[in-house]
């Protein structure tokens, strides 16, 4: 039997036929209705809005009309096809027009107006069915943009009875459509059915004819017959083909569907529904050999930076590079899975100790630190990995993969870019965040949150000169807990921006009084997490606090991170660039730790770079750390930026960094951070010391 496409050009052409054989006479109602209603509304809409809408629509429906005599004059000129997708597009601009009669309800308050004009819209649209059916894009051009103005103007009406007709403006054009479809499949169905039972016909036909030729020649064409007979085996014989053919192919579309149920899209790696199989499986096998398996939770860092400053595709381009990557160094019986987002999972089984699982955490590591360019962009990204074992840390898939969650988060919590094995306490923690989260919102509103401020001090005049303000959070419950236990909450929940607005004010505000106490320090150093710098109203959110309170723009100094400004430095820029024009000061915190590039770094509006305690607490012992403090110095001064090193704890250390003449040092061989009257009294009394210490010839006095 011979198979029929699913839509042949003889059906389409069809379609056409039909839909342009009926469309005179809708084209004169049209233009009629038009008329009739400009006609009746005349005194009760505005003059001018009617005509053009009158004028605009006849146009269209001119439009169409010459486009049916143009076709009926030369109908050979355009395919068929062709001739449609005219009409069709034509058809559109009708439905438009339609569509834009709706607008003329909100020029009025008549109810008999709105009643009409109801009217006529669900009249053009239903009557649109059995006309335009024929062919399903003619009726959803004519009705969508009548359905979409009327329910947009309800909308705008916002009251009750409004958004209730527009509910059911769009119930009922989906009827309609779906009724449109039904008609048009049953249209469809009868023209192919005419056409197979018309070449059932001829094949019939055909046969009868050649039986009977066969038949009158029998005795004389024997040889003929049997040569018929073989042409109607090979016909069958390629039916069978072609049958065969059908349901291999109906086989593959079933497989494929089958693997988008179990595979991620982009990246092609098993999902979570597979890798629960895969688990379970892993998990049953163990248990059977007595053999272990680990679960490696994986969540990129900073991936959402990325995305955000790079757009969604090139986000996506990169989580196919991580993919290439991850599966480049896993082995071929381990299974790789993304959850979702920047999450991966992966599932080692027949392992026979941890030195395994760390060798391969290791490795992947190593890996995605590697450089990826995107775009022309270079792009760094590494990842926080959590791993729990089968069976010590979990007897199924839902706790082990619970586990090395927990154990991610640890990790993130650490400062990402490493792994941890999980351990019972991380539970504990994952249930403490949970709590913080619902508290930490209570503590910025009744003021639970203090600041202590760590002294800076100028190695060269040995005077304290600045303070770094620093957050804690007095815990009815839990007493005062640090920054490192409470802001990665802040940052994940979103809370981070209106406590680092509590902490800039009340940094503020402290340094207003110590100012009008005559008190000399030149700046406190305030943290700005990232999200605070992606809002747009940063700039002027900073500058009303420092109105509020009275502080002078350049007694502030705002720190951002490395790591972060390199990862958006395309849209951090600028921001940074607004708030230097103010007279803020601006430093560079953590500096070392992250992938500067020199051509961006000499761009960024800043005027300090704060050295990175990992440097400078090894300095006595790993000459690394000292090679690079001294760099780090140096293009400090090439650059005209002060140098201040953080974690400064012993004397060597001081004496080092004064013989780099680097400006200043924070630690905590000067101070631990400490509320504002001990800070006061501590910097008044040293630096009366460091005052007394200066020779005459030196003193300022002199």
């Amino acid at each position: 039997m011979r198979r029929t496409p699913p839509l042949s050009e003889h059906a389409l052409n069809e379609q056409i036929t039909l839909l342009l054989a009926n469309a005179m006479p809708a084209n004169l109602t049209v233009a009629a209705i038009s008329l009739l209603f400009s006609a009746s509304m005349w005194d009760k809409l505005d003059h001018s809005l009617l005509l053009s809408w009158n004028g605009g629509m006849l146009l269209f429906v001119c439009l169409r009309i010459i486009l049916l005599l143009f076709h009926k004059r030369a109908p050979k000129r355009y395919t068929l096809a062709t001739w449609g997708q005219y009409y069709i597009f034509s058809t559109l601009l009708v439905g438009i027009s339609w569509g834009s009669l709706t607008l003329l309800i909100l020029t009025t308050e008549e109810p008999f107006v709105h009643f009409v004009i109801f009217l006529i819209i669900f009249g053009a649209i239903s009557v649109a069915v059995p006309v335009l059916a024929s062919r399903l894009p003619a009726l959803l051009a004519y009705v969508l943009p009548q359905a979409l103005f009327l329910v947009a103007v309800l909308l705008i009406q916002n009251n009750r009875w409004s958004l209730m007709l527009s509910i059911a403006t769009l119930i009922y054009t989906g009827l309609l459509v779906a009724t449109g479809q039904n008609m048009n499949q049953q249209i469809r169905r009868s023209i192919e059915l005419e056409d197979h039972n018309q070449s059932l016909i001829d094949d019939l036909s055909e046969e009868v004819t050649q039986r009977r030729s066969a038949q009158g020649a029998l005795e004389q064409h024997q040889a003929q017959l049997e040569e018929q007979v073989e042409l109607r085996t090979q016909a069958l014989t390629r039916t069978n083909e072609s049958l065969e053919n059908q349901i291999d192919i109906r086989k593959q579309v079933e497989n494929r569907l089958e693997h988008l149920a179990h595979h991620d899209t982009l990246t092609n790696l098993p999902n979570r529904l597979l890798l629960d199989a895969r688990m379970e499986q892993a998990i049953q096998h163990a248990r059977r050999e007595q053999t272990q398996l680990a679960v490696m939770f994986l969540d990129l860092d900073n991936f959402k930076h990325i995305n955000d400053s790079l757009g969604h595709a090139a986000g996506d381009q990169l989580l196919q590079e991580v993919t290439q990557r991850l599966l480049s160094i896993t082995r071929q019986d381990d299974t790789v899975a993304r959850l979702g987002g920047d999450e991966f999972v992966l599932l080692m089984g027949e392992i026979q100790d941890s030195s395994t699982v760390i060798y391969l955490a290791q490795k992947i590591l190593d890996k995605l630190n590697e450089r990826i360019e995107i775009n022309g962009e270079t792009i760094f990204v590494g990842c926080s990995i959590g791993i729990s074992l089968y069976p010590q840390d979990g007897d199924n898939a839902e706790t082990l993969m619970k586990n090395a969650d927990a154990a991610m988060y640890r990790t993130k919590e650490e400062g990402r870019n490493s792994y941890n094995f999980y351990a019972e306490e991380m539970t504990a923690s994952a249930y403490d965040r949970i709590t913080l989260v619902g508290s930490l919102g209570r503590a910025i509103e009744q003021e639970e949150l203090v600041v202590h401020y760590q002294p800076q001090k100028s190695l060269a005049t040995d005077r304290y000169v600045g303070v770094e303000a620093l957050v804690r959070w007095n815990h009815p419950d839990l007493g005062i807990l640090p920054p490192a236990r409470f802001l990665p909450v802040a940052e994940a929940s979103g809370l981070i921006v209106p406590l680092g607005n509590w902490v800039l004010r009340s940094a503020c505000r402290q340094m207003v009084i110590w100012k009008q106490n005559g008190l000399p320090i030149e700046t406190v150093s305030v943290n700005l997490a990232g999200k605070q710098i992606r809002r747009d109203d940063l700039v002027e959110s900073i500058t009303d606090i420092l109105e509020e309170t009275g502080c002078r723009a350049e007694w502030l100094e705002l720190e951002v991170t490395e790591g972060f400004i390199m990862s958006e430095i395309h849209t951090a820029l600028d921001t940074l660039q607004k708030l230097r024009d103010t007279g803020i000061l601006l430093a560079i915190d953590d500096f070392g730790t992250g992938h500067s590039s020199l051509s961006y770094l000499k761009k960024l509006p800043i005027s300090r770079l704060k050295i990175d305690r990992s440097f400078i607490r090894d300095l006595a012992v790993d000459n690394d750390d000292a090679a690079i403090v001294r760099a780090i110095v140096s293009l400090g001064k090439s650059l005209q930026l002060v140098v201040i090193a953080e974690g400064v704890e012993t004397d060597f250390q001081e004496r080092f960094l004064r013989e780099l003449n680097c400006e200043m040092g924070q630690g905590y061989l000067y101070s631990q951070p400490m509320p504002a009257d001990q800070v006061e009294a501590l910097l008044i009394q040293h630096n009366r010391s460091a005052d007394a210490s200066i020779p005459p010839t030196a003193s300022p006095s002199t």
